[in-house]
């Protein structure tokens, strides 16, 4: 896989390629519907395959300004979502700075100057909804202009979601919010998962009788519902998974126990089984299910007790 973070990298036209546009944030089902499509493209033509996206993402960078809007919203990170297209084995992966130039772009511009003449595209695969170009201008009618062979993807369903069932990263968001992470994997073809560097917090976990590897979020990714949920966490130190039980909030227990609140939500992943010391070590967060809402507690026992509870839970769940 060659990775081409900017259009300057290319100083000569590619070989010719099967390219598909768009943003594949969360990289679900019906991204890898496309995906696998242009790969089929690609080898019965025997040309080259290539994935062309976009950083930061344009509603993020469209917005910037917007003091309501919530820039929270990724469900994967520019490092997550290279990992998993590089599963997917492209021969190029081509990563556009979204910024002001691009977002002033006319469609009809951007079909000639960069996948024309840049990318030198024989075949186009892209998503139902697609559009581009300044203001959202440019659509499959668009594209149906030009030469290169030109595909236009269905939307895919689950039959298993009864409400909303066309798959997209909008509704992989909404179940993230409503902490149902269970019926991720039926969306992404995956569990959602975190990655993050353990921090060192104020060891009440520690001293409350089991440790906590506590870490937070950058990169605008999407926040789920506070509360506490079964997991699963991969330790890159030691290239193994183990079962876990996290917690995602502003624990509200802790003020009362006369620490300092924190002002931003946190995770806290207490790893079943496990002692040893992987501060500033990454680790990555599988959620497996939701076990119940963030409570706050009147006393340290009242919460010795309750997380008792839900070790219990998270084994019976097992």
């Amino acid at each position: 896989m060659i990775l081409i973070r900017n259009l300057n990298q290319i100083n000569q036209q590619l070989p010719k390629i099967a390219l598909t546009i768009g943003n594949f944030d969360g990289v679900h089902l019906a991204h890898q519907k496309i995906i696998n499509f242009t790969q089929q493209i690609a080898k019965s033509k025997n040309i080259k395959s290539a994935i062309l996206s976009f950083e930061p993402h344009p509603i993020s960078f469209l917005n910037q300004q917007n003091q309501n809007f919530n820039h929270n919203f990724r469900i994967t990170n520019l490092a997550q979502k290279l990992k998993l297209l590089k599963s997917h084995n492209f021969d190029y992966v081509v990563i556009i700075p979204f910024n002001n130039y691009l977002s002033s772009l006319d469609a009809n511009f951007f079909v000639e100057e960069v996948l024309i003449k840049k990318l030198n595209v024989d075949s186009l695969v892209v998503g139902y909804d697609f559009t581009f170009g300044k203001n959202r201008e440019g659509n499959f009618k668009t594209l149906e202009q030009y030469n290169f062979e030109l595909h236009e993807i269905n939307p895919i369903k689950s039959n298993n979601i009864n409400t909303d069932p066309t798959i997209s990263s909008s509704l992989a968001r909404k179940y993230i919010h409503l902490g149902e992470v269970k019926i991720l994997p039926q969306i992404l073809g995956r569990n959602f998962q975190v990655d993050g560097l353990v921090i060192e917090g104020n060891k009440l976990a520690q001293k409350l009788g089991f440790n906590t590897a506590n870490f937070i979020t950058r990169h605008n990714l999407i926040r789920p519902k506070f509360g506490v949920y079964k997991t699963r966490t991969f330790i890159h130190k030691f290239k193994q998974y183990f079962d876990s039980i996290t917690n995602f909030g502003m624990r509200p227990t802790i003020k009362n126990l006369g620490f300092e609140p924190i002002l931003a939500p946190i995770y806290e992943t207490h790893i079943l089984n496990f002692s040893q010391n992987i501060y500033n070590h990454k680790i990555s967060v599988e959620f497996l299910d939701f076990l119940r809402d963030e409570k706050k507690f009147s006393s340290v026992e009242e919460l010795q007790n309750q997380i008792k509870i839900d070790l219990n839970l998270c084994s019976s769940k097992s």
